[in-house]
């Protein structure tokens, strides 16, 4: 009987252990969130104490993978959106020509036939096709040298309070969290049951 309740309270015991000793961890993960002078020892939890440095690394992140400036060129100036950009305008130049012009100018609109209304627009396309290769170029260079998109993010992440931080972290990390505690708890009883079986080994030789 007494072997059985050692097999059974050791090993919970050692599990429960386990379970406190991760949940302390985590707990330390995000706590304290202000510096605190512990013995002498300032203290503070780790994500709270490398928000700066969380901050620069996500900053990286977003703006060497993510949202990089040629990924953003290769997403804004596709072809199809060059394409829709392309017949929009000449859909305005056209409307121009055939409705505001006369009116607007209706005396040189009685010496300017449709081939040469033709001629304008066509020369309007080339420098529209010629603006808008412009147009992708300096964006490229605008991006690369007045848009940090890498400072943006570290700016707004560091501009969050401790506790805004340690929210976002902890809902990122629950499940994973959740499991560093239970996995102590099964080390902790596994740990135990092999303590308990050493010991009676010890015992019957």
């Amino acid at each position: 009987m007494v072997l059985i309740l050692k097999f059974i309270f050791i090993p919970i015991f050692s599990g429960l252990i386990g379970w406190i000793t991760n949940k302390i961890a985590v707990w330390l993960l995000f706590n304290p969130k202000e510096p605190r002078n512990i013995l002498g020892v300032k203290f503070q939890g780790v994500f709270p104490k490398r928000q700066h440095l969380i901050a620069q690394r996500i900053g990286d992140l977003v703006a060497d993978d993510l949202l990089s400036v040629d990924s953003l060129k290769s997403q804004v100036f596709t072809d199809e959106n060059m394409n829709h950009l392309n017949y929009f305008i000449l859909s305005k130049v056209d409307y121009y020509f055939e409705y505001e012009f006369p009116k607007d100018h209706s005396f040189f609109n009685l010496f300017i036939g449709n081939s040469t209304k033709e001629k304008i627009k066509e020369r309007l396309q080339d420098k529209i096709y010629e603006s808008l290769d412009n147009a992708s170029e300096n964006f490229h260079d605008y991006l690369e040298n007045k848009v940090n998109i890498r400072k943006i993010v570290s700016r707004k992440i560091n501009a969050l309070d401790s506790i805004e931080v340690n929210n976002l972290m902890n809902n990122i990390l629950r499940n994973e969290l959740g499991f560093i505690e239970l996995t102590g708890a099964i080390l902790g009883f596994i740990i135990g049951l092999i303590q308990v079986s050493l010991l009676e080994i010890i015992n019957l030789l």
